[in-house]
């Protein structure tokens, strides 16, 4: 990765990151914990799942500049501490160390899981093995049917198997890219309920 594999504290307007649309509030947060305890809900996992839906709002699955997934929040630790914390995800997910690139700016941080990370996660090499079972298999039977005479069943079949399989790998492209950053988003709610050193992105005077 390499323009986003930078780990860096920033100031200034020139380093501002984007923040999230709809923005995760605090006192919200702890409206909506108190009436699951309440209820008679676990706290601990209504937390947690509050705040990864809180990271999802600031997350982009797809950065049309590189491919990266980015997600966004608010942090009081610095960029190699903030890393730190992170390692244990990252590890549990197999995001190596050069896939990653983090920016703390004002207390913000942008973290972004290189493209070429996202495509390659076992759901990705999962459909690739099954576009390559679809393909020889394909191709096995199309040969067959020229064996025997056949040649436009032939032409279809190696046409169809074609077709079948770059659809099914488009489509573990996709899905394997989402579920990379739903477990992403999932981490860090996670940490933020653990530790409190981080948190999903709000507004600038937000809780």
């Amino acid at each position: 990765m390499t323009e986003s594999n930078d780990m860096s504290d920033e100031t200034g307007s020139k380093g501002q990151l984007a923040r999230a649309d709809r923005p995760w509030r605090g006192d919200e947060h702890a409206l909506q914990v108190a009436a699951a305890r309440e209820a008679g809900l676990p706290a601990g996992q209504t937390a947690i799942d509050l705040y990864t839906e809180g990271f999802r709002r600031g997350l982009q699955e797809r950065d049309p500049a590189d491919g990266a997934i980015v997600l966004r929040g608010r942090t009081v630790l610095r960029a190699e501490e903030m890393l730190r914390s992170l390692k244990p995800m990252l590890r549990f997910l197999r995001i190596g160390p050069d896939s990653i690139g983090l920016r703390v700016v004002e207390g913000e941080f942008e973290l972004r899981v290189a493209g070429q990370a996202a495509d390659a996660s076992e759901p990705v090499q999962g459909a690739v093995r099954m576009v390559l079972l679809i393909w020889i298999a394909s191709g096995l039977i199309g040969f067959a049917l020229l064996q025997g005479g056949s040649q436009m069943a032939a032409l279809l079949t190696w046409g169809v198997g074609l077709l079948v399989g770059a659809s099914a790998l488009r489509r573990g492209q996709v899905s394997g890219r989402t579920m990379l950053a739903a477990r992403l988003a999932v981490g860090l709610g996670i940490l933020a309920h653990e530790e409190q050193l981080i948190l999903p992105p709000a507004e600038r005077g937000g809780s």
